[in-house]
């Protein structure tokens, strides 16, 4: 995938969810279950800890069912980058040295704080943020690939997030499947429209082929998209859909490959519903 191709509002997301990604994984391995606390402060836990309650406070009333849960999530970028400088080490594996990265990870935060600033970036600025954020991207993918024995072979699923907020997350393959949502707490109706925001990455940087397998009739929508770009996969409830017990499946290939992981799909998640008969 041409890193140039990645819009700011992409590559922020892929930057700042590739370091996010990189630092739960090592860091959980190089300090146990609390590593969160190793590594940042208590007011920023804090701090985090009142973002999450504010979101979930103002979209759960407004139909989201979940919102991220805390962890590094509700970090801005910069504490990501003090974190990083304070505890380079387990990320050396997949960063290298910090002297030559830290400094590209700085002059990312400044042209996303640009952004964020509703000021607009020139060509070559965004040129520079697309191609920081490929290589953060291709770095961590690549390491998490190599912790997989098949890892450079096959893609894997990195987050599927629904209209409702339910989200589910995979940092190396562990099975066929990349996770699940398996409470059925949201409710939906025919000809009610839910969409899934999906990411997947391939460490060769083939097409990515999504498919959206609904709880009746099979296939209800398939999707094309490069390694690293979010798509957007869309469930329309009909009336063969309605149970108690719903279950989609999103199902992800390399597109055009000879070989799949898992015989005709190489990952693939499932959320669950009840869908109940239209109201009257």
């Amino acid at each position: 995938m041409p890193v140039a191709t990645l819009e700011p509002s992409v590559a922020l997301s892929t930057c700042e969810t590739a370091l996010r990604e990189l630092m739960t994984h090592r860091y959980a391995l190089e300090f146990g279950p609390d590593w969160l606390t190793r590594v940042s402060t208590s007011t920023q836990r804090t701090r985090w800890a009142d973002r999450a309650k504010t979101e979930a406070d103002v979209r759960v009333p407004r139909g989201v069912a979940q919102v991220p849960n805390v962890g590094l999530a509700y970090a801005n970028f910069y504490d990501l980058i003090g974190i990083a400088e304070d505890h380079w080490g387990p990320l050396a594996a997949a960063l290298g040295k910090m002297n030559r990265v830290l400094p590209l990870l700085r002059r990312f935060d400044t042209l996303r704080n640009t952004i964020g600033h509703s000021r607009p970036l020139l060509s070559f600025e965004q040129d520079l943020m697309s191609g920081i954020a490929g290589q953060v991207r291709n770095q961590v993918t690549l390491y998490m690939s190599a912790q997989d024995d098949a890892g450079d072979i096959y893609p894997r699923i990195e987050s599927i997030t629904d209209s409702f907020g339910r989200r589910i997350e995979s940092t190396v393959v562990d099975g066929e499947i990349a996770g699940s949502v398996s409470t059925h707490e949201v409710t939906v109706h025919p000809a009610d429209t839910v969409t899934f925001v999906c990411a997947g990455v391939d460490p060769q940087g083939r097409q990515l082929s999504w498919t959206l397998h609904g709880p009746t009739h099979g296939v209800r929508c398939t999707v094309v998209g490069d390694s690293g770009q979010p798509i957007r996969l869309t469930w329309v409830v009909s009336d063969e859909d309605v149970t108690e017990t719903a279950s989609v499946s999103i199902y992800l290939r390399t597109h055009d490959a000879k070989y799949r992981r898992f015989g005709h799909f190489d990952h693939r998640a499932y959320f669950t519903f009840r869908v109940r008969p239209p109201i009257a």
